[in-house]
């Protein structure tokens, strides 16, 4: 089974060290919310989740709104099959 960040094509390695505790809180959201993977339902869940660090005062990879933001405007999608 892929991780979220593997779903949203992002390099964990590349992902700032201060954002480790956002990256683990909204993986394992992801993971209590069924792995949604419709770009829709996504999108909704990325947005919840990044409200979430917000009201918890975690700071965010900018690139999980970067998805976010390309969901919405159907410029990105997951890769069908990307969760196995």
């Amino acid at each position: 089974m892929k991780d979220l960040l593997e779903v949203l094509e992002i390099n964990p390695e590349k992902l700032p060290k201060r954002c480790t505790r956002a990256v683990n809180v909204v993986r394992g959201q992801w993971v209590e919310r069924g792995q949604p993977m419709d770009g829709t339902a996504l999108a909704q869940f990325l947005d919840q989740a990044l409200d979430f660090c917000k009201q918890m005062e975690l700071g965010y990879p900018k690139v999980l709104l970067l998805r976010l933001k390309q969901l919405q405007r159907g410029e990105w999608r997951p890769t069908p099959g990307a969760v196995n």
